[in-house]
């Protein structure tokens, strides 16, 4: 028997909006990373797709290099909400003096919120890494030299690993590979992961986050300065 109008009619939009709102928050927030490094050419990229692709970001660093006092970095960063695109380039020198500021930042970032570290934490169990590949060519010139570094790359390979393996939820064998080459000096390495969180856990996160920095006194106002200030 249909409820009487318009009970029935409310209860029908009440449902629907329950259906949608479930289907939301369970939707996946998909994050792809992607790194190259070949001699002296670097190649970065993250991509981010939100709410069955209607938000999306990326951000590419196709230049990076190194003059000896500083690193250039040019980044290109683009945005896209319900179909309205937004794109901006940066050019940036990263030398010493900055990255002692960025350092500054973050320990004035980690006093000013409760407990950051564990929030990370808890937030990162909620991560489910998807793929993980990380393919390595390394070369010194000399056979004794490569195969000691060849050992190293990989000691190095699976302790990240290790440690990455208790922060989040591993779903597939992480794919990774160490090349010795022998006929030259030469470095090249190749990464790319693709990670997953649901679309609800994210919003939950941001939500207790903004509940952290207020329980400390100016803590959103400080955010926004060590953020966004020149």
């Amino acid at each position: 028997m249909m409820l009487s109008y318009p009970y029935g009619w409310i209860t029908a939009a009440g449902l629907f909006f329950l259906l949608i709102l479930t289907v939301i928050l369970n939707s996946q927030v998909v994050i792809k990373g992607h790194l190259r490094r070949e001699g002296d050419k670097d190649d970065a990229e993250l991509n981010i797709k939100a709410l069955f692709g209607i938000i999306q970001y990326r951000m590419k660093i196709p230049i990076m290099k190194f003059t000896g006092t500083s690193v250039q970095r040019k980044e290109q960063v683009s945005t896209t909400i319900g179909g309205f695109d937004s794109w901006k380039q940066f050019n940036e020198d990263i030398d010493a003096e900055k990255v002692l500021k960025s350092i500054d930042k973050f320990k004035h970032i980690l006093q000013i919120t409760r407990d950051l570290k564990g929030f990370v934490r808890q937030t990162l169990t909620k991560v489910r890494l998807m793929e993980w590949n990380w393919t390595t060519s390394v070369g010194t010139g000399d056979a004794m030299w490569t195969a000691m570094a060849t050992g190293l790359v990989w000691s190095v390979k699976t302790s990240i690993i290790g440690v990455l393996s208790q922060m989040v939820r591993l779903k597939a064998e992480p794919n990774m590979n160490v090349q010795p080459n022998y006929q030259r000096s030469a470095f090249t390495t190749e990464w790319s992961c693709i990670a997953q969180i649901r679309f609800g856990y994210a919003i939950l996160a941001g939500l207790q986050l903004l509940v952290r920095m207020k329980k400390m006194k100016g803590g959103v106002k400080a955010w926004q300065n060590i953020l966004f200030k020149a």
